[in-house]
């Protein structure tokens, strides 16, 4: 499949956002707005990509998706575990514990290696996805993610998005799923749209993002332009999702401009291996500070950044070799 920059640094914006927020809600401001948006731009995204996959059957697709998403999911849970049993001295019942949590599949804000949630949700997601690309029209696909996403938002009597309750985050993926079916069914006209020449395109894009700054911009002080859908009883429920899609587009403009820079394009490659190495290269991180007497303040988000992406150069040029060899030979083996 050929990449598509403005994608790849998508997925870069995307994964920075995610280290960013995982330093806590000492950041304010940031915590509150990175969380609005930060989740569902993965699935959007991830939504994208499926619309460029070549059609195959079920079984075929459920396979790829064991080896692509689910594999790399014990293969970093099973690592990230190792690293607790060294650095905490665990005792036997915390390894039963953690072989349980990974077992279920790492039940989202339940998992000790926190954000390998994302990739089992992911797994199940796309696998219901299939089911519902038999409806074929792509406006029927995404009514069936909205009424998912309405389903799981106001008739669970728990929030599934935040404290799953169902193994491999399922609940949590059709909570999710409508970011996904949004992403396969704009992509074919968007990129049409984004791959034409001309001042309407560059108007449009332009326009489109300045407003969107803007509305991000007030949203990030504090005041929501769009808060009067909560008004109203009908509609209220779709806010979230609103505000999500609007912030999803200004990242898409921030990458529209930045597409050109290939490092980034690279890091956005490499999401996979980002995702499933946070815990770790944050353990490791820490232990090594503290080891040299050294604390970072986390309430400075322009300190919180700067450390982000370090951890993310770090796990760049350290990690994401080895793990791919050693994830290749995992496939080639299976």
């Amino acid at each position: 499949m050929k990449r598509i920059a403005w994608i790849d640094v998508l997925k870069f914006l995307g994964i920075v956002s995610i280290y960013f927020w995982h330093l806590g809600e000492g950041l304010g401001r940031s915590y509150e707005f990175i969380l609005r948006y930060h989740v569902p731009l993965f699935f959007f995204i991830s939504g994208c990509t499926e619309a460029l996959q070549k059609q195959t059957s079920f079984v075929d697709y459920a396979k790829k998706k064991v080896k692509m998403v689910l594999v790399p999911f014990f293969f970093f849970a099973v690592i990230s575990m190792f690293l607790v049993i060294i650095y905490e001295k665990c005792n036997i019942e915390l390894i039963k514990l953690m072989l349980k949590q990974i077992v279920y599949g790492g039940l989202r804000n339940q998992i000790f290696a926190y954000s390998l949630w994302f990739l089992t949700c992911l797994f199940v997601m796309s696998i219901l996805f299939q089911l519902i690309k038999c409806l074929k029209k792509r406006s029927l696909i995404f009514i069936a993610g909205i009424i998912l996403y309405v389903f799981a938002a106001r008739f669970m009597p728990y929030k599934p998005n935040m404290v799953p309750m169902i193994p491999y985050n399922a609940d949590c993926a059709l909570y999710y799923l409508v970011y996904y079916c949004t992403g396969y069914c704009v992509f074919p006209k968007l990129q049409e749209f984004l791959q034409k020449e001309g001042k309407k395109k560059s108007i449009v894009v332009a326009g489109t993002g300045v407003a969107g700054g803007i509305y991000a911009g007030f949203l990030f002080v504090g005041m929501d332009l769009l808060s009067v859908l909560e008004k109203i009883p009908v509609v209220r429920i779709m806010h979230p999702f609103v505000t999500a899609i609007l912030l999803i587009w200004v990242n898409l403009v921030v990458a529209l401009l930045l597409q050109k820079w290939r490092f980034l394009q690279k890091i956005g490659e490499e999401t996979l291996y980002l995702c499933g190495s946070e815990f770790l290269i944050k353990t490791l991180a820490i232990g090594g500070l503290s080891f040299l007497g050294i604390g970072i303040d986390f309430t400075n988000p322009i300190i919180g950044m700067g450390y982000v992406l370090i951890l993310l150069l770090l796990v760049h040029f350290l990690l994401v070799p080895v793990e791919k060899w050693m994830h290749n030979k995992i496939i080639n083996f299976s």
